[in-house]
């Protein structure tokens, strides 16, 4: 079995992002891949290079 795992960095948990990442989520479940959603913001990690 193969697995998935999308990495979320945006501040907004259910934002563009995370939509994008959850439709890749699913078909790769529909595929037959077990998947996961990691959320970085939680844990204070930034992704802004600024």
């Amino acid at each position: 079995m193969k697995k998935v795992i999308a990495i979320n960095g945006s501040p907004r948990r259910n934002g563009n992002t995370a939509e994008l990442l959850q439709q890749a989520l699913k078909g790769a479940q529909e595929a037959g891949a077990e998947t996961e959603l990691i959320n970085l913001y939680p844990w204070g990690v930034s992704t802004n290079a600024a």
